[in-house]
């Protein structure tokens, strides 16, 4: 992806697509808070450094 095609925020379904996780696991995590969804208009939006810091935040260790 050059600079002018990077995504500057993703729906849902496109956030889930960028992270391989799952629309409900994306929907959770805005709904817990641990990711923030804007709304420039009705339809939520995750920005894309968002969405990175919190898969990089994420445990690097399955939990037990």
């Amino acid at each position: 992806m050059t600079a002018a095609t990077m995504a500057v925020s993703y729906d849902v379904q496109g956030a889930a697509a960028a992270t391989g996780m799952s629309v409900d696991v994306i929907r959770r995590a805005i709904r817990t808070g641990d990711l923030t969804a804007h709304y420039p208009t009705s339809k939520p939006l995750i920005l894309a450094d968002d969405l990175r810091a919190w898969v990089t935040a994420a445990p690097t260790e399955r939990s037990a």
